[in-house]
């Protein structure tokens, strides 16, 4: 069973690189086969919004990162994502990626309503900021980073499994040992 972890941090080292290694090994462990792709890290030409993608089921700009990292998407068997918190949000980097993938998400249905391409498989998100808990959860921070990523989720039909919010990093360095075991777990529900 292939595992997508999608990685929306620029900063290696960081937090959320230490989830999603946890949450890695352990997939590895439990027989997943497992890919990380780093938003950052892959040439995306931003959306135009045309939305011929979702009639057409790929995209009409020149290939590019989005293509693969799509392609991917439609292959694995579940999704973790993990990203920092920017300004209560996602990195402007892993939006554009989403932007672009859009069509490996959702298609056009008959109705008004897309048609979600992923119903049955299960995603996990993680996320990290610097504002302290509770604040991070109660100023939007963090969780507002978890909101518009289960939203993107829940529009491709994904079930989230569960999130992990890690607040306070600047004054906590170091993640503890109960984040850890919280992403390995985390792992056992996909």
């Amino acid at each position: 069973m292939l595992l997508l972890m999608i990685n929306g941090s620029p900063r290696r080292g960081g937090h959320v690189d230490a989830m999603l290694a946890a949450m890695g090994q352990e997939a590895t462990r439990r027989g997943w086969q497992v890919v990380e792709l780093r938003a950052s890290e892959l040439s995306v030409a931003p959306c135009r919004g045309c939305m011929e993608c979702r009639s057409r089921g790929e995209c009409v700009l020149p290939a590019d990162g989005a293509m693969r990292a799509a392609d991917l998407l439609r292959r694995a068997d579940a999704l973790i994502v993990g990203a920092p918190c920017y300004w209560a949000n996602i990195p402007g980097q892993l939006k554009v990626l989403f932007d672009r993938m859009v069509y490996a998400f959702m298609a056009d249905g008959k109705g008004l309503l897309p048609q979600p391409l992923h119903r049955g498989k299960r995603a996990a998100v993680v996320t990290a900021c610097t504002t302290p808990w509770p604040f991070n959860r109660l100023l939007w921070q963090s969780r507002g980073t978890v909101r518009a990523l289960r939203s993107i989720l829940r529009a491709g039909g994904f079930r989230i499994v569960g999130t992990v919010q890690k607040g306070g990093t600047k004054a906590h360095p170091g993640l503890a040992d109960g984040d850890l075991r919280r992403c390995r777990r985390l792992v056992g529900r996909l």
